[in-house]
C-alpha cells in the first residue's frame, strides 16, 4: 500500500529522469546559460589553483584580449565570486577525467546573440569542434558526467517538493482553513512536484554544469526538514542536520544565505508556539529554545561563515555580490520599481523555458498559456487568504491561528519573498532579470501554484473533484508533453549544423550567381523561403544561401548578410560564422555546396514602416574577423567586381483599401488614383495603385502622349514603378502602392492643346498586361487614357 500511495511520484521521477537524459543530451558542449563559465570555475580548482581573488580590471583586459584574438574562453569570469561548494565537488568529479584537450574545446563565438530572445541564429557561444561531439572523450566526457549528476540533484529536488508539499497538506494534524483533503492524499503532492519536473527550464538548468543544481536541492531539502521540524518538533539532531544543509546551501549560492534565516526562525517561532500558555516551564522552554538556536545556528556558521567573512574582508561586502555585478557588467543606472517591472516578460520566459544562453525562446502562444494559468492560480490563492481569514475570526488566540500548516506555508512564502529581494538587488546591480535565479525556491513556489489551481478548480466546479482532478492531471500532462518535447523542437534545431550537398546537386534557387570571394569561396545564389517572397516589420525573412569551398580553408571566415531597402537604408544587418554559427570555415570540404539557411528579423520600428513599400536587396560577402578585413570579390574570369546587390524580397505594411476606383483597370491592377500636373517644361502622372492579383513577372509601365488626331507623339516616359525601389514583381493582392510618378518631358515650343496620355503595363519581351473598360470588355492597345490640356 505505502508503494502505491507513492506511485504518482515514482511516474513523474521517471517521466522526469527520461527528459532530464534527453536535455543532457540536447545542447552542444557547455553551451547552456553560463555553462562555461561554471566548468571554468571547476577546472581551476580542479588544476589546484586554489580560490581565485576577484580582480575586475584584470577579468576586463582577459575578456576583451580573448574577444579579439579568439583565444580560448577559459575564464571563470563572475563565476570566480561564487560560494566554491558546488566547484569543490564537481572539481573531484573532474580529476578521474583526461582533460588536456579543454583549452581546445572552449572557443568562443564573436557573433553569439547571448541573452537574446529575439535572436535567430548564433545562439551557440562557443564554437564547437568535432572532438566535443559524440563518442564523447576528455573534457567533453566529463561534463557530460556532470549534467548527469545534476539530473540526478533534480529528482532529489522533485522528490524533496513531493514530501514538502505531503507534510504540508496530508501529514499534518488539524490541516485547518487549507485542507484540500478531498483530492486525496498524493493528488496536489504530485501535482506540485509535477510543476517542477515538468518545468522546461528547470530541466534545462538541471541538465547542465551550473551551481543552481546544488543550491537548488539543498534549498529544497532545508525547507522539508523545517516543515518536519515544524509539525512534528525539533530535537538537537534534527536541528544539527538542518543546520548543516543551510550551511552547504550558503556555501554554494548566497541565495542559501537568505534561506539560512528564514527556516530556523520559523522554526523557533514553532517551538515558542508549543510553548505558549505553559507558565511553569517558560525557564526550560527558554534554555531550550536558547540550544536549539545554537544547534540551528553554529554548524551552518562553521560550514560556509568563513566564506562571507573572507568575501568581507576582500570586497567590503559579505555576500561578494557587488564585485560579482562589477566583472559581469554592472547597470549604468540603478533600474526604477517600473524599469524593473519592464522586465518581466524575459523574467517570465527564462522561469519556464528559455534555453541556450538564455535566447531561444519556445513559442510565443506556450508562455501566453503559462501567463493565464499563473493568473488563475493567483485568483484560487486568493480564495484561500478567504478561507483562511474566516478560519482565523473563529481561533482568537495567536497559537490556534498559526498552526503548524499556517506557520508552513508562512515559512514558504517567506522563502520565496526573500529569494525574490535578492534577486531585485542582484538585477538592480547587472542585467540579471531571469526567472530561473528563483529556481531554490521552485518547490515553494510550485507548491502555491498547486494550491492556488486545485482551490480555483473546487470553486469552478462546485466542489466536483473529479472533475477537478482532471483538469489538474491534464495540465500537468501538457507541461509533460512540452517538457519532453522542448529539447526536438527547440534546443536541437537551433544547434543543427547546416545542409551540406554533393557538388553536383544545387538545387533550383531564386537567384543563381557566382561571385568568387577571393581564391576561397564561392557564392552560388539563394532562394527566400518565406511564402510570397513578403515580409513586414516584426516578421522574419527566411533566406537560405549557398556557399562552396574553392580550396581547404585555414582561418574562419565571417560572413556578413545586409538586407537592403529603398534609399540604401539597410532593414537587417548579420555578421554570422557560416551555420548561424555552427558550421565554421574551417570544417568546409572543398567542393562541397553549404545550404546555409538564416531567419533575418526586420524590427518592427517607425523606419522600417516608413520604408514599406520597397524591395529588398540582398547583400552577401565574407570577412576576417581577426584581421578585421574584407574579402574581395571577383566575377568567375578573376575580374573585380566589387559588391553585388541582388533583388530577393518585399517589405509592405497593411493600408486600408481605398474606397474610389476607377472605371477602367489592368488584369492584375486598379487604379484607385490618377493625378496629373502640367508645367512648361513636363507633364507629371502620377498613378496610385491597388493589386487585385499576385505578380508573377516583372513589368515595365509605359506612359505615352498623344495628339488630338490620335497619332504618337515623341514625348514619352518610360519606367518601372517606384523608380524600382518597389518593382512590380513584388506586387501581390491587396498591395497599395501610392505616387508612382512618371515625367514627360516637353522640348522647348511644345504647342499648347488638348493631348491624351495612354499608359499601361508591359514584360520583358513586350507583352502587354490585359486592360479593360468599365464594362469588362478588353481596351485596344491594353492601354488606359487620360486627357490632358497643355497651356
Amino acid at each position: 500500500m505505502h508503494r502505491i500511495a507513492h506511485l504518482p511520484l515514482i511516474s513523474i521521477l521517471l517521466v522526469y529522469a527520461i527528459a532530464g537524459a534527453i536535455y543532457a543530451f540536447s545542447a552542444p558542449f557547455l553551451d547552456v546559460s553560463d555553462e562555461v563559465r561554471h566548468y571554468a570555475m571547476i577546472e581551476h580548482l580542479a588544476q589546484g589553483r586554489g580560490l581565485p581573488i576577484q580582480d575586475e580590471a584584470l577579468n576586463r583586459r582577459i575578456t576583451e584580449e580573448e574577444r579579439r584574438a579568439i583565444r580560448p574562453l577559459t575564464y571563470y569570469a563572475q563565476e570566480g565570486s561564487q560560494p566554491p561548494l558546488y566547484y569543490a565537488l564537481m572539481a573531484a568529479v573532474a580529476l578521474p577525467f583526461d582533460r588536456s584537450n579543454y583549452a581546445d574545446l572552449v572557443w568562443p563565438n564573436p557573433h553569439a546573440r547571448l541573452g537574446r530572445a529575439d535572436a535567430t541564429n548564433n545562439w551557440n557561444q562557443l564554437i564547437h569542434v568535432p572532438d566535443g561531439a559524440f563518442p564523447w572523450r576528455g573534457t567533453a566526457l566529463a561534463v557530460v558526467a556532470m549534467r548527469l549528476l545534476g539530473v540526478l540533484l533534480g529528482a532529489a529536488t522533485v522528490a524533496c517538493t513531493y514530501a514538502l508539499a505531503r507534510e504540508l497538506l496530508v501529514g499534518a494534524p488539524g490541516r485547518g482553513a487549507l485542507s484540500l483533503s478531498t483530492f486525496g492524499p498524493p493528488f496536489l503532492p504530485a501535482f506540485a512536484a509535477a510543476l517542477v519536473a515538468f518545468n522546461p527550464m528547470f530541466v534545462h538548468i538541471m541538465a547542465s554544469v551550473n551551481n543552481d543544481t546544488l543550491a537548488t536541492t539543498l534549498s529544497t531539502l532545508a525547507l522539508l526538514l523545517g516543515a518536519r521540524m515544524i509539525h512534528r518538533g525539533a530535537s538537537v539532531r534534527g536541528a544539527v542536520v538542518l543546520s548543516v544543509v543551510l550551511g552547504g546551501a550558503a556555501l554554494t549560492k548566497p541565495s542559501g544565505l537568505a534561506l539560512a534565516a528564514v527556516v530556523p526562525f520559523f522554526v523557533l517561532v514553532s517551538e515558542a508556539r508549543r510553548a505558549w500558555g505553559r507558565a511553569g516551564e517558560r525557564r526550560a522552554t527558554r534554555t531550550w529554545l536558547f540550544r536549539l538556536t545554537m544547534c540551528l545556528a553554529l554548524p551552518a556558521a562553521l560550514i560556509a561563515g568563513w566564506w562571507y567573512v573572507r568575501n568581507q574582508m576582500l570586497y567590503g561586502d559579505f555576500t561578494g555580490t557587488t564585485m560579482m555585478a562589477r566583472i559581469a557588467g554592472p547597470r549604468e543606472v540603478v533600474p526604477s520599481p517600473a524599469e524593473l517591472l519592464g522586465e518581466w516578460d524575459g523574467f517570465f520566459k527564462s522561469y519556464w523555458g528559455l534555453f541556450g544562453a538564455v535566447n531561444i525562446p519556445m513559442d510565443l502562444w506556450i508562455y501566453a498559456a503559462l501567463q493565464i494559468a499563473l493568473v488563475l492560480a493567483g485568483f484560487g490563492l486568493l480564495l484561500l487568504a478567504g478561507d483562511w481569514l474566516k478560519a482565523a475570526r473563529r481561533m482568537l488566540l495567536p497559537p490556534s491561528i498559526l498552526n503548524a500548516q499556517s506557520l508552513t506555508l508562512l515559512m514558504l512564502a517567506g522563502a520565496v519573498l526573500v529569494a525574490l529581494a535578492a534577486l531585485v538587488r542582484w538585477t538592480s546591480l547587472t542585467l540579471a532579470s531571469q526567472g530561473r535565479l528563483l529556481f531554490p525556491v521552485i518547490a515553494s513556489i510550485s507548491i502555491f501554484i498547486a494550491l492556488g489551481m486545485a482551490r480555483l478548480a473546487r470553486f469552478a466546479l462546485c466542489d466536483r473533484v473529479r472533475y477537478a482532478q482532471g483538469g489538474l492531471l491534464g495540465f500537468a500532462l501538457a507541461l509533460a508533453a512540452l517538457t519532453l518535447a522542448a529539447p526536438f523542437v527547440y534546443i536541437q534545431p537551433a544547434y543543427a549544423l547546416p545542409q551540406r550537398l554533393p557538388p553536383d546537386h544545387l538545387p533550383a534557387l531564386d537567384r543563381q550567381t557566382e561571385l568568387l570571394f577571393e581564391d576561397k569561396i564561392r557564392y552560388l545564389g539563394f532562394r527566400v523561403d518565406t511564402p510570397r517572397q513578403r515580409v513586414a516589420p516584426g516578421e522574419v525573412l527566411d533566406v537560405t544561401l549557398y556557399w562552396q569551398a574553392l580550396r581547404p580553408l585555414e582561418r574562419n571566415y565571417s560572413a556578413f548578410v545586409r538586407l537592403i531597402g529603398k534609399g540604401d537604408v539597410p532593414v537587417h544587418v548579420l555578421d554570422t560564422y557560416p551555420g548561424g554559427g555552427m558550421w565554421q570555415t574551417t570544417l568546409w570540404r572543398p567542393g562541397e555546396i553549404i545550404a546555409d539557411r538564416y531567419r533575418l528579423r526586420i524590427d518592427d520600428t517607425l523606419t522600417n514602416t516608413r520604408l514599406a513599400p520597397s524591395a529588398l536587396w540582398l547583400d552577401v560577402g565574407f570577412w576576417d574577423f581577426t584581421a578585421q578585413r574584407f574579402l574581395q570579390t571577383f566575377d568567375p574570369g578573376g575580374r573585380a567586381t566589387g559588391r553585388q546587390r541582388y533583388e530577393a524580397a518585399s517589405l509592405n505594411v497593411a493600408r486600408p483599401a481605398p474606397t474610389f476606383r476607377l472605371a477602367q483597370r489592368f488584369e492584375r491592377a486598379l487604379l484607385t488614383g490618377v493625378r496629373v500636373e502640367q508645367s512648361a517644361q513636363s507633364i507629371s502622372l502620377s498613378l496610385d495603385w491597388l493589386a487585385t492579383a499576385d505578380f508573377t513577372d516583372d513589368y515595365t509601365t509605359f506612359v505615352q502622349l498623344f495628339d488630338a488626331r490620335g497619332n504618337k507623339l515623341e514625348p514619352q516616359a518610360d519606367g518601372r514603378a517606384q523608380n524600382g525601389d518597389f518593382a512590380p514583381r513584388w506586387w501581390r493582392a491587396g498591395d497599395l502602392i501610392l505616387n508612382d510618378t512618371y515625367i514627360i518631358a516637353l522640348p522647348p515650343g511644345f504647342p499648347p492643346g488638348a493631348y491624351t496620355i495612354k499608359f499601361g503595363l508591359y514584360k520583358a519581351d513586350g507583352t502587354r498586361m490585359p486592360a479593360y473598360d468599365a464594362d469588362g470588355a478588353p481596351i485596344g492597345e491594353a492601354a488606359l487614357s487620360v486627357p490632358v490640356e497643355v497651356k
